[in-house]
């Protein structure tokens, strides 16, 4: 990266963080994928969406005048990065361990711990209607999911850019990317997104043009487990308003009537559902593995950047690579973190549905989150630098609607 570009962007940032901290944390919402810009700082590896959050909090904690926030999710956090630190000298590579540590544990917390104590609500939160630091961070949200989708598009229209062509049993799979690396990230971010958008009560046409977009990248991204966790957010959805409970009971009767009567869509479905195509038949052989290696280390798991290599003594099939991650949520946190970091996990999830349901108004929080679940048991939706960010950021958004039920924030 050009040395004078990186002086010039983070003296900018440091204005921006110090003027305008609300701002500064909109900019980073709306450039989550800026991870893609890496660089090094002496040694250090970096990227541009890690300098931006590590400038935004120290410039926080400086002016800060209260102290910190964590209601809610204080223990939690604090299990969550014992466990996170103990799976740091748990990993055989403790060098890819401890980035792994810095930039989807640390630094998404410290930007959970800015986002809320910097955005206030005192309006409607489902729809914002009199906070402007809110609609700021919805509006990023819009932003980003807007030049990622249109990306997507672009490529599946022209096939121009950087597609993935898979060839899975001689069949060749063309998948838009957008800006990643890999087709499953799009679905990975813009699946929760969509059903945060569908919830908002200001500038409708905006938000419901934003989810159209995004769906449309999912769908040109073949990601299928996107699309399963939309179908159970929006179900959710459906069966939480009590006013579209009948409807959504009634469409779902409807819906199964129509999937049995037709064969070919109920095999498809089944298909799918039972993971016995290609796709599903690799995932069960890494499960497989991966279970044959957390039986032998249940405790600590692989630690860290470490599953490839504790799991190769089990891997026998050859046409299968061995992942980064074993693409399940749950075997992802236990191969990563532990079984203390798994119980985690459940517990920060436990939490979460718990302040969820005690507000009318964060059913499509909760339906973004079980997005990020459902889509999560056959891929990886937190081990990557936006979607650890984004993670948090939704955590972030159920506190602060907690916030405004109780009328009463909790200081640590």
């Amino acid at each position: 990266m050009n040395f004078v570009f990186l002086i010039l962007f983070s003296l900018f940032f440091l204005y921006l963080s110090w003027k305008k901290p609300i701002v500064a944390l909109a900019f980073i919402v709306a450039f989550l994928p800026s991870y893609l810009i890496r660089f090094k700082i002496g040694f250090l590896p970096m990227t541009l969406l890690e300098l931006m959050i590590l400038i935004l909090f120290v410039i926080w904690l400086i002016k800060k005048k209260e102290k910190w926030n964590l209601s809610h999710f204080k223990y939690p956090i604090i299990f969550w990065l014992v466990a996170a630190t103990i799976a740091v000298f748990v990993s055989p590579d403790w060098w890819p361990a401890l980035g792994i540590w810095k930039a989807y544990f640390i630094e998404p917390i410290l930007f959970f711990i800015v986002f809320i104590n910097v955005v206030k609500t005192t309006g409607s939160f489902a729809g914002a209607q009199d906070d402007i630091g809110l609609n700021l961070i919805f509006r990023a949200l819009g932003f980003s999911a807007l030049y990622i989708s249109l990306f997507a598009i672009w490529q599946k229209i022209t096939g121009q850019g950087i597609l993935s062509l898979q060839s899975w049993q001689g069949e060749k799979i063309l998948r838009a990317t957008s800006i990643f690396e890999y087709p499953n990230a799009v679905g990975l971010f813009l699946a929760p997104l969509i059903l945060i958008f569908i919830g908002q009560k200001k500038q409708k046409i905006f938000y419901w043009l934003v989810a159209f977009l995004s769906l449309m990248a999912i769908i040109f991204a073949q990601s299928e487990g996107a699309i399963a966790g939309i179908l159970a957010g929006l179900i959710f959805i459906g069966l939480a308003i009590k006013s579209a409970r009948k409807f959504t009971l009634a469409g779902l009767f409807i819906s199964m009537i129509i999937i049995f009567s037709f064969a070919p869509l109920k095999n498809y479905l089944w298909q799918k559902a039972s993971l016995n195509d290609f796709s599903g038949q690799i995932r069960k052989e890494m499960w497989s593995e991966t279970w044959q290696m957390l039986k032998e280390k249940p405790i600590f798991g692989a630690g860290l950047a470490g599953y490839q290599k504790a799991v190769e003594p089990y891997h026998k099939k050859d046409y299968i690579e061995i992942y980064l991650y074993p693409h399940n949520i749950f075997f992802n946190f236990w191969s990563e973190l532990g079984i203390i970091g798994l119980f985690v996990f459940l517990w920060l999830v436990f939490k979460f549905f718990r302040l969820g349901f005690k507000s009318k108004s964060s059913f499509f929080i909760m339906a973004a989150m079980i997005a990020i679940l459902v889509h999560g048991l056959v891929d990886v939706p937190y081990f990557k630098n936006d979607l650890s960010v984004l993670f948090w950021l939704i955590i972030g958004l159920m506190q602060i609607s907690s916030n405004q039920e109780d009328k009463k924030i909790p200081i640590v």
